[in-house]
């Protein structure tokens, strides 16, 4: 679990040690990873490294917790500037996440992160399963969004919606990320797709 006393470091510090981190997942899968390098790139000592992190699967959740909360707070604003509509906030989240891959070292961490999700890598199996918190914030997130307009309102017709439409994005995001597909195809047919959930597929 990462330590209090990482979150307590001056900004840049911490910021120097996330882009450490980065740089790491970067250049290797997560299963050869060396701390090591981390240090030296953040310049800190082997004791201070231990202060902040106790394993790995702390590193794994720096950068979950980097993206992560970059999306969260893109979605909370995409949610006020449009009232609450659900479809306007996933096609802004598509926009967010893609953004990353302006960024070569995000695009290549963020790439390498998919594959790990997608083979069960230990390490990032490891911190979904046991401590990625982010499900509940989404949760939260998705009694944010205004119902008027939708045929299904309950709380727990909304939180469905919600999974499709992730479901959808993250496939999106896949074929950007690890597939290489061009972002603006790839937006077409989210955007595309959304439409479809949107409208219904059976005439009335």
């Amino acid at each position: 679990m990462i330590k209090k006393t990482f979150y307590n470091l001056p900004e840049e510090k911490r910021q120097r040690i996330i882009d450490a981190i980065l740089s790491e997942f970067a250049r290797s899968t997560s299963d050869k990873i060396n701390i090591n390098r981390i240090i030296k790139a953040a310049n800190i000592s082997r004791g201070s490294f231990y202060q902040y992190f106790d394993d790995k699967v702390d590193l794994v959740e720096v950068l979950f917790k980097t993206f992560f909360d970059i999306s969260l707070e893109g979605a909370n604003t995409a949610i006020s500037e449009s009232n609450g509509d659900i479809f306007f906030t996933y096609e802004k989240l598509f926009e967010i996440i893609t953004d990353f891959a302006n960024n070569e070292k995000q695009k290549i961490v963020l790439r390498n992160l998919i594959r790990n999700i997608k083979v069960n890598d230990n390490l990032v199996s490891d911190y979904l399963l046991y401590r990625f918190k982010g499900f509940a914030e989404l949760i939260d997130v998705s009694k944010s969004f205004n119902r008027s307009n939708l045929k299904y309102q309950s709380d727990y017709d909304v939180e469905c919606l919600s999974q499709i439409l992730t479901q959808v994005l993250k496939n999106a995001i896949f074929n950007v990320f690890v597939i290489g597909k061009p972002c603006k195809d790839v937006k077409k047919d989210y955007c595309r797709k959304l439409e479809i959930i949107k409208l219904g597929a059976v005439k009335e």
